[in-house]
């Protein structure tokens, strides 16, 4: 091989690569800026989501977050990434405990109505009567242990989120996040739903002594 030709082989190799080097900073910087729009985005999307579901959840609420939480794991910029997916994952947690209060409250309710209405029927208290009752009631115990067990894990995420909104804070901008004040208020409105479950409970007690 002539030494022009071992040149222009160079060259154009040395060409291939500078191109290649370019294409790949282009790419990253790329992603990089569609990164930090899609943050702002999906952070703004999964506060919509939290706000609406603070009081009932929906599956298509929990769906939508999931959706972008896998989203944010594939990111280039692991500090981007781990505060959105922090943010995402608090956001999560929170619907999901939310949808399962629902669902148990619910439940706790249709078992003290249960229990409600054999009590009424107490023509005559025989023994399956009884044994009956004592059924129910344990249905009901069961029932608002479960009930007060995820009002306590929803009223313990609403009290460490503020630790989410903090790492994800530098990235947008504050109105895109969960306001302190509806934090505070959804927290207060999970202990004050714990209390009246609690209270329900008691005086469902003393139905069958």
């Amino acid at each position: 091989m002539s030494t022009n030709r071992i040149v222009r082989y160079l060259v154009a190799a040395a060409g291939v690569g500078v191109a290649a080097l370019v294409g790949y900073l282009l790419h990253k910087e790329g992603r990089k800026v569609y990164e930090t729009h899609a943050v702002v985005s999906i952070v703004g999307e999964a506060t919509t989501q939290l706000k609406s579901g603070l009081k009932t959840a929906s599956p298509e609420a929990l769906q939508k977050v999931e959706t972008d939480l896998r989203s944010v794991r594939g990111w280039s910029n692991p500090e981007l990434a781990d505060a959105a997916e922090q943010y995402l994952i608090g956001a999560r947690e929170i619907l999901k405990r939310r949808a399962d209060a629902d669902r148990l409250k619910q439940k706790a309710a249709a078992s003290r109505a249960a229990l409600s209405a054999h009590m009424d029927r107490a023509g005559r208290r025989d023994l399956p009567w009884i044994h009956a009752a004592l059924d129910l009631k344990k249905r009901v115990e069961r029932d608002y242990f479960d009930l007060d067990v995820q009002l306590g894990a929803l009223a313990n995420l609403l009290e460490a989120f503020p630790e989410a909104n903090k790492r994800v804070a530098p990235h947008v901008a504050a109105s895109l996040l969960l306001e302190e004040s509806v934090r505070k208020s959804a927290h207060r409105a999970v202990l004050d739903e714990a209390r009246q479950a609690r209270a329900e409970l008691q005086d469902t007690r003393r139905w069958v002594q």
